[in-house]
């Protein structure tokens, strides 16, 4: 293997359909140094506080976010050109999350902000400790009572990425299903992932408005859904 080369082009891949038009792929230890690239993005990276309007109020989410250069690393530059070369379009990127332990989550989502979510693909590179990586059923979550937690509902897929996983959703995954990292008090080590995305812009658009909208319903001057704060 070439010293410059930081993927493995040669890692096993396997694909799970989750229903007729969305799916998940699977690519174990798709990242040559995971150790190394872990510890150059913790030290470089300049990381964020997330915050969210919540009824009036800002809310800090339980992770540090960053935006980062496609091309700031070689890890970065090398994904982006085998995602290309592997499904054939152009992603936008890099979006990072930074798990700092167990106590940080992400809840059931999709993203949404695509906006066109007919015929979408989310990459996820995933540095770090392995924590469960949730996926359910938008129906499922719209009709039941009560939000049961990942991995309670007969029809919840859990998969278990980390130490260089690439892990791709794809088709109608993110209209029809959920995604999600809960919260696991037993883990500790900091994770990190590392997204790409991409839109058909087919179909009809979601307006409804996105988690990152905020929500507001005082008198006051309207003001951004999200902020960041240095984290």
């Amino acid at each position: 293997m070439s010293a410059d080369l930081r993927i493995r082009r040669d890692a096993d891949t396997r694909r799970i359909p989750l229903d007729a038009t969305s799916w998940v792929e699977l690519v174990d230890g798709f990242v040559a140094e995971p150790g190394a690239a872990l510890a150059g993005l913790l030290d470089e990276t300049s990381w964020q506080q997330a915050e969210v309007l919540r009824y009036d109020r800002y809310v800090p989410e339980r992770r540090s976010v960053a935006s980062l250069r496609a091309d700031a690393t070689p890890l970065l530059r090398q994904t982006g050109l085998h995602l290309e070369s592997r499904f054939r379009v152009r992603f936008t990127g890099v979006a990072a999350i930074l798990y700092r332990d167990g106590d940080d989550f992400q809840g059931l989502h999709s993203d949404r902000e695509l906006r066109w979510l007919d015929d979408t693909l989310i990459a996820i590179v995933v540095l770090g400790e392995r924590r469960p990586f949730a996926l359910r059923p938008r129906a499922r979550w719209d009709g039941a009572p009560d939000r049961s937690p990942p991995g309670a509902l007969a029809d919840d897929l859990i998969l278990d990425p980390g130490h260089g996983d690439l892990l791709v959703m794809g088709g109608r995954c993110q209209q029809d299903w959920l995604h999600g990292v809960p919260r696991t008090a037993d883990h500790v080590a900091p994770r990190i992932s590392l997204t790409w995305r991409w839109t058909s812009r087919r179909g009809r658009p979601d307006t409804n408005p996105t988690y990152r909208d905020g929500r507001q319903f005082g008198d006051r001057a309207r003001r951004p859904g999200i902020r960041t704060r240095p984290s």
